[in-house]
């Protein structure tokens, strides 16, 4: 079994990294750093029919699909979480493929699956370690971000 990020991303024919906004954001983040680009981005509007507890009606969600991941895998996801951050203006993540859903934003229950996260103000958090994500530690970082939406 994998424990790097790396391998965790690689679980398709092309790998992806999901970021997620909460609403839609002014101008859509330049997901380019120095000459590495995704080979396709895909832009996703995530709707809540019921807003409920969570305080925005939708989310962004932006799927960067790579031929080969960059090199410095870590740096690039760094990257793009600023300027996703800096974009919306908001608290944004990165999580695997599949383990979005509204009642689950940034909770304990779905913390294992969030290897990435910044806030306005933060500089980004990325974990490359796929073990350090099922530890109480991640689980309280993930929700002190939550409390900030």
């Amino acid at each position: 079994m994998a424990s790097d990020l790396a391998s965790g991303l690689r679980f398709a024919a092309q790998p992806v990294v999901s970021v997620f906004v909460p609403g839609t954001p002014a101008v859509s983040p330049n997901f380019v750093f120095g000459g590495t680009a995704p080979a396709e981005v895909q832009t996703y509007s995530l709707e809540r029919e019921d807003p409920g507890a969570f305080p925005h009606a939708s989310v962004t969600e932006f799927d960067l699909v790579f031929d080969e991941l960059p090199a410095d895998l870590g740096g690039y996801l760094k990257d793009c979480l600023r300027a996703a951050c800096s974009a919306s203006g908001r608290v944004v993540w990165m999580a695997f493929e599949g383990s979005f859903h509204f009642d689950h934003i940034l909770t304990e229950a779905i913390a294992p699956q969030v290897y990435g996260i910044c806030a306005p103000g933060d500089d980004p958090v990325v974990v490359p370690d796929l073990e350090t994500l099922k530890t109480p530690h991640w689980r309280s970082v993930v929700a002190s971000y939550r409390s900030r939406l």
